[in-house]
């Protein structure tokens, strides 16, 4: 009966469904399978949430595919253009709604989670639920907790590569590793003295603007990443061994894995966040609403609730040999991908500003430092100008020019078919598949390979 009575649920919704997107691209068979178990979705993280993370609250979620549907659930008050198909649940498109990344937005005035269902990394939709309920963290974060730090994205950009910063940052994360399954007392208490000398020689070596930075990345990332292995241990019915499988390489596995310079920075203070929540759980009952009712953050949290001094680092197991190899290769990789940027087919087209444009959002996680005046952004830059000037370009490459900080922006420079390129009156305008422009200003030069727009 169950499985009678959920078929013909599914095929009625489906049916107001295609309904709703007449004159829109249909949905696709992934598109029915989240509509249709979203709510379930909620109905576990409101019944869990609290056994997961103490006094979490819920926020409205939307999931979405990339050029397809997107599905908002639980919004109090839901743009004109979602369509209801049921109780809490609406449809509109992604393309209208906007929606990119796994992160939170603003819908309506009403901050929601989202994440887009359609990319190929997932192996099954509890790996999706998963990541939308770390987003629902953050919303609670940024709701409720009002005295948690945020990093400063800009900083991530400027992180020193130092090839000796690395080698310890390697040894300390694979000493979070250990603290995570560590059983024996005097072992777990030789490994917290390591790591906290560990942080105080890394200190020395980069200063404390950047060890500041990876803690603030910590404090927000840490709990969030923590609440997602959490909800996917919860809920995963895949085989036991896949599911351990899944956890030590998306969560446990990223400290164990080399990472040198500035890449998967952030990624790798997810994942060293996650350890101290863990370890945190093994050893005390409600240490997270303690920990967001401190000053203190994630990492300073962490080590007043343990008995921690320094002790002399053991340095057979610091490679600085390696890390003085590999650290040197990324900083050359970064030299490369901005000569085979420069190399690319089509009209290479640069807007020169005087003053900077407003900066509308850009992907940390994908952004890449050239120097420190050159940026690369692979998946997402908006900017916006006076009246109706913007630039919204998305899973392209583009490059800032940056005056100090990544905010302020003095030049961009892009390629496109010349095809896509219309310039009246003053203005440029590109409208092609993931690339959209509009400013005006005076060109100071225009053929079929370049063109130079000083921006007004």
């Amino acid at each position: 009966m169950k499985k009678n009575g959920f078929g013909l649920t599914l095929i009625l919704v489906m049916m107001i469904a295609v309904s709703n997107l007449k004159g829109q691209e249909n949905i696709l068979p992934i598109d029915s399978l989240y509509m249709a178990t979203i709510e379930k979705f909620y109905e576990n993280a409101d019944k869990f949430k609290n056994e997961i993370w103490p006094g979490m609250k819920l926020s409205p979620i939307c999931l979405y595919r990339e050029n397809g549907p997107a599905f908002l659930y639980n919004h109090p008050d839901p743009p004109k253009y979602f369509k209801k198909i049921k109780s809490n649940l609406y449809m509109g498109t992604q393309a209208e709604s906007q929606l990119l990344g796994a992160t939170q937005v603003e819908i309506n005035g009403t901050l929601t989670a989202i994440v887009d269902y359609g990319l190929t990394i997932y192996t099954n939709p509890n790996e999706v639920y998963a990541e939308l309920f770390h987003e629902m963290h953050h919303v609670y974060q940024r709701n409720e907790i009002h005295n948690i730090k945020h990093d400063n994205t800009a900083t991530l950009l400027t992180y020193p590569e130092n090839y000796k910063n690395d080698a310890i940052k390697l040894f300390e994360q694979n000493i979070f590793y250990k603290l995570c399954f560590s059983e024996k007392e005097a072992e777990f208490q030789q490994l917290l003295n390591q790591l906290y000398s560990c942080r105080l020689k890394r200190g020395e070596l980069i200063g404390k603007k950047y060890l500041e930075y990876e803690k603030t990345v910590e404090n927000m990332e840490g709990p969030a990443f923590y609440c997602q292995y959490k909800y996917h241990e919860k809920f995963s019915e895949t085989d036991p061994l896949l599911r351990l499988n899944y956890s030590q390489k998306e969560f446990f596995g990223v400290l164990t894995t080399p990472f040198y310079g500035r890449n998967s920075l952030r990624y790798r203070h997810l994942a060293s966040g996650m350890a101290m929540c863990y370890i945190l759980d093994k050893h005390f009952n409600d240490w997270e609403k303690e920990y967001y009712a401190s000053e203190n953050n994630l990492y300073d949290f962490f080590i007043s609730k343990f008995d921690t001094k320094p002790a002399i680092l053991n340095y057979k197991e610091i490679n600085y040999e390696l890390t003085s190899f590999c650290t040197q290769k990324e900083v050359e990789k970064h030299l490369a991908n901005y000569k085979k940027f420069g190399a690319q087919s089509g009209t290479k087209v640069t807007l020169l500003f005087k003053q900077s444009p407003q900066f509308d959002g850009f992907d940390p996680m994908n952004a890449e430092s050239v120097n420190d005046s050159i940026i690369l952004h692979k998946t997402l830059l908006k900017l916006k100008g006076k009246e109706d000037d913007e630039l919204f370009i998305t899973n392209r490459t583009v490059i800032t020019f940056i005056d100090n900080e990544i905010w302020y922006v003095n030049k961009v420079i892009f390629f496109v078919p010349y095809d896509s390129l219309v310039l009246t009156h003053n203005k440029l305008t590109v409208n092609s598949e993931s690339i959209i422009v509009k400013w005006s200003g005076e060109v100071t030069k225009e053929s079929r390979n370049e063109i130079v727009l000083n921006c007004n």
